[in-house]
């Protein structure tokens, strides 16, 4: 029986809308999978972030005018076959073209049956036996592979995999942050697991799930007759961590008593257990995980700034699902096929789902959508999971919304683009406090392209800091 094959992405890039529509559609009901974008910019940030089979491009469109998005998509991606169609033919352009090497050379208007049989006759040529730079793909191979438990490529996580990479074999206390659901505790195992400390305990101390009242007792333990209740002598928590790591998730909820508890263990590596004169010391290694600013909560008076310095040597922060690009989708199949349990009645998600999973934001990140794919297996009565499939709530999220059709028909379409513009990037701005390497990153742009369009529209990111 012949194992399926992976559907063929393709990057479609141009800037005329019902091209763009009407070509994604076609090319999707022939069985690829298509992803749309209007302008230069959006497309070599989409390349950047996901894996494709195939680019399919006109040249002349805002971002990257003429040859330049030609030039830099070869430069970058020249594993990846290019297909070019341009309503401007030109002898310059078409001589540049094969001199760069594109797959093919295509003039609008261009039929549907040309069209496909280009597509098709591009992505049957046997790829080159480096489909990429050699000691690139080596290095992202061997990263993945050392933390099969991580999943994602995306250039965030791949920061993220370096950082545990370096990090690991140090006996330094490391402070990782992130958005609740982002995977801090398997973030936190990794650097346990690929530590000199791998063959001792991982002991985990969830700081909400301890009484104000009974921090010292639980943390560091207890002799018999201490307190009511008392009937034995019980190790702490952190006496299980000896030589090993001691992980105290959620650190940010800690009260300031506990707060001044925990510093001088961390400080002396030692402790006194409740009802006890004895000192009893500990070799371990501290890694802590927060949903909340640190730095912010210690200029409020909230948390104490000689423990923040203690536990925050190395600062680690975890990208948001909705800044990962494309590993959405590896994370979706990851889950769908562990949750299959020998049940191979679905097999993969449509189109829709997957650029509904693109657009959604997750304010809930790898934990929302884990939660989604296990509904969808469980109600899902098809082969392929369908938007209808969805949480209404999610499917509600990605609708666009009505136009204001009688406002935007007074002015011209560049002015509607440059509200556009200006409206997203207020918005991202106001989102990350303005923090433009956020914005950058969520938008899928360098940081210096960022720079250029908050230029452009006039916007100044120090307004939206606090």
């Amino acid at each position: 029986m012949n194992e399926q094959q992976p559907t063929q992405r393709i990057l479609i890039a141009d800037d005329e809308p019902l091209y763009l529509r009407t070509t994604g559609q076609l090319l999707r009901k022939a069985g690829y999978e298509c992803e749309c974008v209007s302008d230069g910019e959006t497309a070599l940030a989409r390349l950047r972030s996901g894996q494709f089979d195939l680019i399919l491009s006109d040249l002349n469109m805002p971002g990257n005018l003429k040859l330049e998005l030609l030039q830099q998509g070869r430069a970058q991606f020249p594993h990846i076959p290019l297909i070019v169609i341009t309503g401007v033919p030109s002898l310059p352009t078409a001589i540049e073209s094969v001199r760069l090497g594109i797959a093919d050379y295509l003039l609008k208007p261009v039929k549907y049956e040309d069209l496909l049989a280009s597509v098709r006759r591009v992505l049957a040529r046997p790829k080159p036996i480096s489909t990429e730079p050699a000691a690139v793909r080596a290095d992202v191979d061997a990263l993945s592979a050392k933390f099969p438990q991580i999943i994602g490529r995306s250039e965030a996580m791949l920061e993220v995999l370096e950082i545990i990479d370096r990090v690991a074999q140090t006996d330094s206390n490391i402070l990782i942050t992130g958005e609740s659901g982002t995977g801090k505790e398997i973030i936190a195992q990794a650097i346990h697991q690929h530590s000199r400390r791998r063959d001792q305990n991982f002991q985990v101390i969830d700081c909400t799930a301890i009484p104000e009242s009974l921090f010292e007792s639980v943390v560091f333990g207890h002799a018999r007759g201490s307190f009511t209740g008392a009937v034995s002598d019980q190790e702490g928590l952190l006496s299980r961590s000896d030589r090993g790591t001691a992980f105290f998730d959620e650190l940010g909820e800690l009260p300031m008593s506990s707060q001044v508890k925990l510093l001088r263990a961390v400080q002396e590596q030692a402790f006194t257990p409740v009802g006890k004169s004895t000192l009893h010391h500990v070799d371990t290694r501290y890694v802590c995980a927060t949903n909340r600013n640190l730095q912010e909560e210690v200029n409020a008076g909230r948390f104490r700034q000689d423990l923040f310095y203690r536990l925050g040597v190395i600062h680690m922060e975890l990208p948001a699902l909705r800044d990962r690009g494309d590993d959405v989708r590896l994370l979706a199949d990851a889950f769908l096929k562990s949750m299959q349990q020998g049940n191979v009645r679905i097999t993969g998600f449509s189109d829709e789902v997957m650029d509904c999973f693109r657009r959604y934001e997750w304010p809930g990140n790898i934990r929302e959508l884990r939660n989604v794919i296990e509904r969808t297996v469980a109600l899902s009565s098809e082969a392929t999971v369908q938007l209808s499939d969805l949480p209404k709530p999610m499917r509600e999220a990605n609708q666009e919304p009505s136009q204001p059709v009688s406002v935007l028909a007074e002015i011209s379409r560049e002015e509607a683009l440059d509200n556009a513009d200006h409206c997203y990037l207020t918005a991202l701005l106001a989102k990350h406090g303005g923090n433009v390497a956020r914005a950058a990153r969520q938008a899928g742009l360098s940081r210096q392209g960022m720079h250029k369009l908050l230029t452009k529209h006039g916007i100044h990111a120090a307004e939206f800091r606090d």
